[in-house]
């Protein structure tokens, strides 16, 4: 069954389409969910014997840092309340987002890496099912042992053609945190300007007794997005009051490159969660933000090939004044430079 959701939308000489398509793929029946338990570690493969006690392995750390990060949300009386949650520069972390979030209805990634698409596993080559079962567990272990990806990283695997693209990362990763994937589709927003592939995943967790969805694209951002017209700023409009979760993001919306894309994501949002490499400090005035800071912040870091920092002078003020003790897990980039995750901090800002 093919699902398109077109919009018309005329902006004074200009009249473009904007087109989100959904193509159900299937439904879970037995084959696929035990390709989802393969993927995810929870049923040995025999091909792979490894790959189970791999990812159990990493998601024991993994599972840990989630316990920590959901006792110190609730220790902080931390209850979000929004539908939709949007995370920018996401990669295929959806440890974080779902201990921080767990009960949205509607999760909007995006990042670097091809979305990838579901696949035929039963008609892969022995070969091919030991890569996608490799890249799955080297992209597990890597987000354990730091808590964020890297580009390199997840380029590294993701771009292997067996895998596809991040699709089946995606899906173990919900699997391993408890979710029963229901759907998948294909999603595509289109402009005359450029188009933007992707999927969503349809999911029902058992222990909120809850549906939700998650949908990732790929979208390279040159600093001219954010435009009536370009079909993104169409979609991202659309998406009415939203929380924003964000961390390890290559501070690329520090400067005024993308001022833009910044500009239309901040657009009714209610909530913003997120380390220093996120928005900067000063799209949060105290006289329309309430803000909060955990843990320390006393620099940001100059990341190969990255977006230089802006200096933060009143994010090291509030962080001093406070001196908070140091988050109990790690978080965002600090945890890089001191390895004691001293420097790791959360800026939460709620519109008044």
């Amino acid at each position: 069954m093919t699902r398109n959701i077109i919009f018309l939308l005329t902006f004074s000489l200009t009249t473009f389409f904007i087109s989100c398509q959904g193509m159900e793929v299937k439904k879970q029946d037995e084959s696929s969910r035990l390709t989802y338990d393969i993927w995810s570690g929870l049923v040995p493969f025999s091909l792979a014997s490894e790959h189970s006690q791999e990812m159990e392995s990493s998601w024991k750390i993994m599972n840990e840092t989630r316990k920590k990060i959901e006792n110190f949300a609730e220790s902080q009386s931390f209850h979000p309340k929004q539908k939709t949650i949007l995370y920018p520069f996401s990669g295929i972390d959806v440890l974080n987002l779902f201990s921080f979030f767990p009960k949205g209805e509607r999760y909007i990634l995006f990042g670097l890496e091809d979305p990838g698409y579901p696949f035929d596993w039963d008609s892969k080559s022995d070969s091919e099912k030991k890569t996608v079962l490799s890249g799955i567990r080297n992209l597990s272990s890597h987000l354990a042992g730091r808590n964020y990806f890297t580009y390199r990283k997840m380029k590294e695997e993701t771009k292997k053609p067996a895998l596809s693209g991040a699709y089946p990362v995606f899906v173990a990763f919900l699997r391993r945190l408890g979710k029963e994937i229901t759907d998948s589709k294909f999603e595509s927003i289109e402009s005359a300007k450029g188009t933007w592939k992707g999927f969503t995943i349809e999911f029902y967790d058992p222990a909120i007794g809850k549906k939700q969805t998650l949908t990732y694209f790929k979208i390279f951002l040159t600093g001219k997005e954010g435009e009536p017209g370009d079909g993104l700023y169409e979609y991202f409009s659309s998406l009415g009051p939203k929380a924003i979760f964000t961390k390890s993001a290559e501070y690329l919306f520090h400067g005024e490159k993308r001022e833009k894309f910044r500009s239309l994501l901040l657009k009714d949002t209610e909530l913003v969660v997120q380390d220093d490499s996120g928005f900067p400090l000063r799209f949060f005035p105290k006289e329309n933000w309430e803000r909060t800071l955990f843990g320390r912040y006393e620099k940001s870091w100059n990341l190969s090939g990255a977006v230089e920092p802006e200096s933060q002078t009143e994010l090291k003020e509030i962080s001093k004044e406070i001196d908070n003790p140091p988050l109990p897990f790690p978080f965002g980039y600090g945890f890089l430079g001191t390895k004691d995750n001293k420097q790791s901090s959360i800026l939460v800002a709620r519109k008044k």
